[in-house]
């Protein structure tokens, strides 16, 4: 009888793998979930393995813009989530949502910071009761 192995193990282990550089680690992941039929927990163990690479340092940052953004911009971005994370890295996953109207939205482990022009109005007009 097979032990089956929880999500958060498995995203340690698999942190673990990342950190030290190993390369094949998504394929390994995929062969896994299809062997095991574990394929519709993928997200979640995403989200583990992020939520584990944080605590060692590694912060996985979303970034949402109405606009391409800059190498300048992405460098203060950079230099911002690693004094707000304490992180030693910081990856970034962005994406172009044209429904902003202007700024971004940085979303990492357990935080966001919504810098967005929507956001701000919101913030205006809440207050102007």
């Amino acid at each position: 009888m097979a032990i089956r192995l929880s999500r958060r193990k498995l995203a340690s282990y698999l942190a673990e793998e990342l950190v030290a550089g190993k390369k094949d680690v998504p394929t390994r992941l995929a062969a896994f979930l299809v062997d095991t039929k574990r394929m519709r927990e993928l997200p979640l163990i995403i989200r583990d393995i992020e939520d584990a690479l944080a605590t060692r340092g590694i912060v996985v940052a979303d970034v949402d813009s109405a606009y391409e953004l800059n190498a300048a911009t992405m460098k203060l971005l950079e230099s911002f989530v690693k004094d707000q994370t304490k992180a030693k890295q910081v990856h970034f996953r962005t994406s172009v949502d044209e429904t902003l109207l202007g700024g971004v939205r940085v979303n990492v482990p357990g935080q966001e910071l919504d810098a967005t022009l929507r956001r701000k109005l919101t913030n205006l007009k809440a207050t102007k009761v």
